[in-house]
């Protein structure tokens, strides 16, 4: 049986090294916005919704990169 809910996120942040209050109040928010329950929370459930925050990123990014260069 692998990691799952607070284990799981706590793991993953010590892993990454990232601050704990940023991280835990995204993290809180992106289990909240998918319905999940951090208590349970599995890995391909965090895949999914770290994927998608990605993508986020990533297009909130090239739109700031294109207004500073339009």
């Amino acid at each position: 049986m692998g990691l799952k809910g607070t284990t799981l996120i706590a793991e993953l942040r010590e892993t990454a090294g990232l601050d704990e209050g940023f991280f835990d109040s995204q993290m809180g928010t992106l289990i909240q916005n998918y319905s999940l329950n951090p208590e349970t929370l599995e890995l391909d459930q965090l895949r999914e919704v770290l994927a998608d925050y990605l993508q986020a990123l990533i297009l909130e990014e090239e739109a700031q990169a294109e207004a500073k260069y339009a």
